[in-house]
């Protein structure tokens, strides 16, 4: 995610560290939300993983993403997808197993490496689900290619509340626990996005407010605190910050 500066304008955020860059696209809309309480948005996401000498990058062990305290995952109501109807799956079944359950939807961009035989590119579909996992929330991240082979996998985030500092919301992933060494993701495009109706509610579940001080229409504020752990004491840090304007 990268700070969103007007409806239509998102800005990208390098972070670099070592041989590891990092590349994100965001926009967040609508641009402008309530001053008290949340709206229903849309998150559009695009990030580029990279070796700045053309190498291979070290896997990603561990990636974190905090969510500022504004912003609110709804899942109440929205059917939940079981890890079983999805892995392994196609991109076909997986959506005619747990359609109901989409709440993003995206492409990627990986490296299959290959002992003794270098690193071989793919590209696919990445679809995101809301789901359960020891009786606990996640969202399953199910990644699907057919070439070279057939391969898919389900990178499941857990969802937790955290207190630190302007955040509220924590997701955590274990890369290594989801892909083995099948390779990299070095590249993504997303889009999160998920109305729905319950016992007679229109309801999303992504929603943020504008958390503007009285007296003012506009402010920015951080959106998100997203951390890389490569492992080896290779970590990176970003944080993304949001302008929104209060609407009236």
């Amino acid at each position: 995610m990268a700070a969103l500066t007007c409806a239509c304008l998102a800005h990208a955020a390098v972070v670099q560290e070592g041989n590891v860059r990092i590349t994100v696209l965001s926009q967040v809309l609508p641009y402008k939300l309530p001053r008290r309480g949340t709206a229903p948005i849309a998150v559009f996401v695009s990030g580029h993983l990279s070796e700045p000498h053309g190498g291979i990058p070290p896997q990603l062990q561990e990636m974190t993403v905090e969510v500022n305290r504004h912003g609110l995952l709804q899942s109440e109501g929205l059917p939940t997808c079981p890890l079983r109807r999805i892995q392994p799956a196609s991109t076909q079944r997986a959506l005619s197993s747990c359609g109901d359950a989409l709440i993003g939807s995206g492409q990627f961009w990986a490296h299959i490496v290959l002992p003794d035989q270098g690193a071989y590119p793919t590209h696919g579909r990445l679809l995101i689900f809301n789901g359960r996992q020891g009786g606990r929330p996640v969202i399953f991240t199910h990644i699907f290619t057919a070439n070279p082979f057939f391969s898919s996998f389900v990178i499941p985030f857990a969802i937790s509340k955290t207190h630190h500092g302007a955040y509220g919301t924590r997701l955590t992933a274990s890369l290594p626990q989801a892909l083995g060494d099948w390779g990299y993701v070095d590249r993504i495009k997303l889009t999160l996005k998920r109305k729905y109706t319950y016992r007679g509610r229109q309801l999303s579940y992504f929603n943020a407010g504008c958390p503007a001080p009285e007296g003012t229409k506009r402010t920015v504020f951080p959106l998100a605190l997203a951390s890389f752990d490569f492992g080896e004491g290779l970590s990176i840090s970003a944080k993304v910050e949001k302008a929104c304007a209060v609407k009236e």
